[in-house]
């Protein structure tokens, strides 16, 4: 997608018992600036080793434009190099997205493909446990 812009932030919290909770805000816009897809999700799973972070985020119902969508997400908190991200999404399915930690790089839900890294080129995370 070149030329577009993608926003995203996420605030989230993993409990004693293994549940997680928090928030992940995106944006997208193609290159004339129209937007795409803008919104909030529910984190549902949060597991951080080390320096990694991966979370999964659903659309609540009937928020937005999309159903069943959900967000996998991997963040690389690169420290004092730059922080990279891996993301993938499943959509408009008829049944509601896996609510478990899928990490985008190694595990998908099916029909989606492997995703790559991409370098964070403005702002960052803090990842830590």
């Amino acid at each position: 997608m070149v030329g577009h812009r993608i926003w995203f932030g996420v605030q989230a919290v993993a409990a004693v018992d293994g549940s997680a909770y928090g928030q992940f805000l995106y944006r997208h816009e193609l290159p004339d600036g129209t937007p795409v897809g803008q919104g909030r999700a529910d984190v549902t799973c949060l597991k951080v080793t080390g320096n990694v972070a991966v979370f999964t985020a659903i659309v609540p119902e009937g928020q937005g434009n999309v159903k069943n969508h959900g967000y996998y997400v991997k963040i690389i908190d690169g420290g004092r190099g730059p922080d990279q991200i891996v993301d993938a999404q499943t959509q408009n399915g008829t049944e509601r997205p896996p609510t478990h930690c899928i990490d985008p790089e190694t595990e998908l839900p099916p029909g989606v493909p492997q995703r790559p890294r991409y370098p964070v080129l403005i702002g960052g995370y803090t990842v830590h446990s």
